[in-house]
């Protein structure tokens, strides 16, 4: 910790607890590898006995894992005063990860001022990433003293009884069978039955209700079941899961510091709650909430069934609530953001649907880039209280207002208008994208429909990739992930066979969609997403000149212009994504539809859902009581594709690799079976199956480069042994996602038909991935892309050791021609590049796997009309030109589209100064 120019620099010289354990695998790999905390963790358990649930003689020689442990955050123990050890399973986060993350703890107590303070971050290895903070002080202030959470509460309790953690369960096999019953998807029915089988003699006991109080409202037409908000709110706030995760104050993220490029992410670190917070009375905390609407068909067979799983906000003046660090706050929960589909927004902002539910626009004008006022919720309510006395005031034709009795009047502090945040999957996705401007584009193609098909169905494969065997043209049941694939490649597929302006028009509109998905956005990033949407209404003319449209005045056209400013006061659009309350659907509806008898089917699924919600929370105690305790909870990973319709055009021939091997071996950056695939293959097998026509000749290049000492050196009797794939890790990028990204290179020859005596196998193409590498080192100024290349991986193949020792596995590569320094075709904003030659004989090399960077993929530039003798397994051998496709995942996107739009965009302002 430092002073520099008057300002407080934090570095941390270790990692965070979530970097050191980032899976509860990884702790409990290193309580199984690392004597010293087996030593600390037996002494500490046999002064407890808490290892001896069944009151057994206790074992020193048994290992930490053959026994259940138990050792969540005591005071009295011993392991507290060990910074070395991690086994708090609250983590405590370090300061600078701290000041992000918003979780002050007991500091600054006695300070009520409301200057604001700035602190900066700073990363030590890669100065981009500087952080410079301006806290709201004075906000989310703390209680004086701490007291225990609930689950200190509940372990304290256990311990005080003797009890093992899985109590009130007489064991863990108990309470994991309880648990496998409830999130299974069996009916009442069948767990009946299972419990009465003589096998099954112990009764399981599932715990009471979580959350506050459950009640009823009948009316004729609707049946609203609903539990206290408060009281939700609170055991949110109380929930130790998330402690070190809660934000209890705004701040202000900037990343230079002169305070002229700011960050926004979640929600603290956007306008609105700075703003209310400034409202509100000194040392008080904000509790945004977010409140989904989305109603489900709960059965296709029944459509008069429907469900909204929803949450209502409740107004207060203050309630004084535990929070997950153990201190007591003041709590104000207020509305924040109402995420619901369009005609809802539009209901709950009392106007038309013609409407914007955010501003006053002439629904004539939603087509131009007009500014327009704000909603404001005090005239809304003026003018709908004079209607309703037959006053009929102008402003209600004027502002599209409809007669609806607002829910939100007596909500103190809400602004209903500023909290109707972005929509991805509707607006965009499912709205903008394939409702408008992929309908208008394939209008505008030649050869409409038909020659868009075929493009789809001759596009290079990718793993990342759905394949359209069929086109698009026939498909009727869209998903959200088939609007994604189609974004993926569609501005390759239209390119060549339209007009320009339409190519730049569908540019626009996919750029935006793929900067609004950024999980942390800039002012720079910002500036580039409205760009993005200045470049489709600079060309949407095309669609008018082309008499496809007549006008633009849609709704979710105009609606996107809202973008920028909700992500400036609420934080960025991924934390308001629709696609959440869609998942809500099958893990909220329609799964404890299915559950049921169909009687009384709302009574039914409330109990189902009070009982799923029960096994969540005691995993959530377990995760927090027990170290390396991993057993999933319900939801933890889910399958985005999930209930929905499958595509029927769906690859069927998925990897096999995985089963012809024996686990994988990780080497730096990279992760490879452990065993070769194919063993002792002779060099006449790989020249002739992978079309690596000069491998010796590289491979002895190689071997003399680097350089090698080997016994011999290889000849046409040699052999080697070959792996099908190689598995990397796209590191975490704020602006794209926190996880990491699994990658995986293929080099897999082609295998004919054969006949078997099950009939005949079908001909599999070969997979010979597309790959950035690092070709020669990065120089700054040159830009994002300096030194990097793409390439084939024709073969993935070990070195002998009478050839040399080399510790990474070798890749013989086909060259592709070098990238500019900034794209070179301009309407698309992509790269083009084709296969290096020469003499007429392609350009090859052997490198080492550790200079692959990433898998890229490589859209045939088709041209005007596309040779009906491609297809996508021999696409990438019949064309010559090819577009590097920015569009292929979000990390791809960052680098291939941001970083180079920021880079040309800071040296055009660099030569304006």
């Amino acid at each position: 910790m430092a002073l520099r120019g008057g300002m407080m620099v934090v570095k941390s010289k270790r990692g965070t607890a979530d970097q050191l354990f980032n899976k509860p695998q990884g702790l409990s790999s290193h309580l199984a590898q690392s004597q010293r905390c087996k030593e600390k963790l037996a002494a500490f358990y046999r002064a407890g006995d808490l290892l001896n649930v069944n009151n057994e003689p206790f074992d020193e020689d048994v290992e930490m894992g053959d026994q259940p442990v138990y050792a969540p955050n005591d005071p009295d123990s011993d392991l507290e005063s060990n910074a070395d050890i991690g086994l708090d399973p609250p983590i405590v986060v370090p300061m600078a990860e701290s000041n992000l993350s918003g979780d002050e703890g007991p500091t600054d107590l006695n300070t009520h001022s409301r200057r604001a303070s700035v602190e900066e971050v700073e990363d030590e290895e890669d100065g981009d990433d500087v952080r410079y903070i301006n806290d709201f002080a004075g906000a989310g202030l703390p209680h004086t003293e701490r007291c225990q959470t609930n689950f200190e509460q509940h372990f304290a309790q256990q311990r005080e009884a003797g009890d093992a953690p899985w109590a009130p369960f007489e064991s863990k096999d108990e309470w994991e069978l309880a648990k496998w019953l409830m999130t299974s998807g069996v009916s009442q029915k069948q767990m009946d039955d299972f419990l009465k089988l003589k096998k099954v003699y112990t009764s399981l006991r599932i715990q009471g209700d979580i959350v506050g109080t459950n009640g009823t409202l009948k009316t004729e037409d609707v049946e609203l079941w609903h539990r206290n908000p408060v009281e939700c709110i609170r055991e949110l706030m109380g929930n130790p899961a998330f402690k070190g995760k809660q934000c209890y104050a705004p701040k202000r993220v900037y990343r230079n510091a002169d305070g002229t490029n700011r960050e926004y992410s979640e929600m603290w670190t956007g306008d609105w709650w700075w703003f209310m917070q400034m409202e509100l009375p000194d040392g008080i905390t904000i509790a945004p909430v977010i409140v989904p609407s989305d109603k489900t068909q709960l059965t296709r067979f029944a459509g008069d069934k429907q469900a909204w799983p929803q949450l209502i906000d409740a107004g207060t003046n203050g309630v004084d609530m535990q929070c997950a660090d153990g201190f007591i706050r003041t709590v104000y929960p207020i509305l924040a953001s109402y995420i619901a589909d369009y005609p809802e927004k539009c209901l709950v902002a009392c106007c038309k649907e013609s409407a914007c539910s955010r501003c006053v626009v002439n629904p004539k004008d939603r087509g131009a880039r007009l500014l327009s006022d704000s909603r404001d919720p005090e005239t809304t309510i003026r003018v709908l209280g004079e209607k309703g006395s037959r006053e009929n005031p102008s402003e209600f034709e004027d502002h599209s207002l409809r007669a609806v009795n607002p829910f939100w009047v007596d909500l103190p502090h809400c602004n209903i208008f500023i909290s109707i945040t972005p929509d991805l999957l509707h607006q965009l996705h499912k709205g903008v994208f394939k409702d408008h401007i992929s309908t208008w584009a394939t209008e505008a193609t030649e050869g409409g429909e038909k020659e868009i098909d075929e493009r789809f169905q001759s596009m290079s494969p990718h793993p990342t990739l759905r394949h359209f065997k069929k086109g698009i043209s026939l498909t009727t049941q869209w998903t959200g992930t088939e609007h994604k694939n189609m974004e993926k490649v569609f501005l390759a597929v239209l390119a060549g066979a339209t007009d320009p302006a339409v190519i730049r028009a569908v540019r626009g509109v996919l750029d935006f969609i793929y900067y609004a998905h950024f999980e942390t956005h800039t002012d720079e990033s910002l500036d580039l997403l409205d760009a993005a949407w200045l470049t489709f209404h600079d060309n949407k003319y095309i669609f008018e000149d082309m008499e496809i449209r007549k006008h633009f005045n849609i709704s979710k056209l105009h609606n996107i212009k809202h973008y920028i400013d909700a992500i400036r006061s609420h934080g960025t659009a991924d934390g308001f994504n629709t696609e959440a309350t869609e998942r809500l659907h099958i893990d909220l509806a329609k799964m404890g539809y299915k559950a049921t008898n169909k009687k009384e089917f709302i009574k039914q699924m409330t109990i189902w859902l009070r009982r799923q919600e029960s096994i969540q929370h005691f995993c959530l105690y377990l995760r927090w009581a027990v170290p390396g305790y991993t057993e999933g909870i319900n939801g933890d990973e889910v399958d985005e594709d999930e209930d929905e319709d499958e595509d029927e055009d769906e690859d069927e021939d998925e990897d096999e690799d995985d089963d012809e091997v024996e686990g994988d071996e990780v080497k730096e950056s990279y992760t490879i079976a452990k065993k070769p695939v194919l063993r002792n293959v002779s060099v006449t097998s790989i020249i002739n199956d992978f079309g690596v026509t000069d491998f010796l000749q590289h491979l002895s290049s190689f071997i003399d480069m680097v350089p090698l000492v080997g016994i011999i050196a290889p000849s046409a009797v040699s052999t080697f042994d070959l792996y099908k794939q190689i598995r990397f890790v796209l590191p975490p990028i704020p602006e794209v996602t926190s996880k990491p990204t699994p990658d995986v290179v293929h080099a897999v020859r082609a295998a004919p038909a054969v006949i078997t005596s099950q009939g005949i196998k079908r001909a599999v193409a070969g997979r010979f991935s597309t790959v950035l590498l690092q070709e020669s080192p990065r120089i700054a100024a040159e830009g994002p892309l300096s030194g990097l290349r793409v390439a084939q991986v024709q073969l993935i193949f070990d070195l002998p050791a009478e050839f040399g020792q080399y510790d990474h596995p070798l890749a013989y590569i086909h060259w592709y021609t070098p990238l500019r320094h900034t794209p070179n075709d301009l309407d698309t904003n992509m790269f083009t590049i084709s296969r290096s030659s020469h003499n007429h004989r392609q350009r090859a090399s052997i490198i080492p796997m550790t200079k692959i960077i990433r898998s890229c993929h490589l859209a045939p530039k088709f041209g005007c009309k596309m040779p009906n003798t491609w297809s996508s397994s021999t696409v990438l051998d019949d064309a010559t030109t090819f577009f590097l496709n920015p569009y292929l995942r979000h990390h791809n996107f960052f680098l291939l589209r941001y970083l180079l739009d920021l880079y040309v965009s800071r040296k055009a302002l660099r030569r304006t100064k």
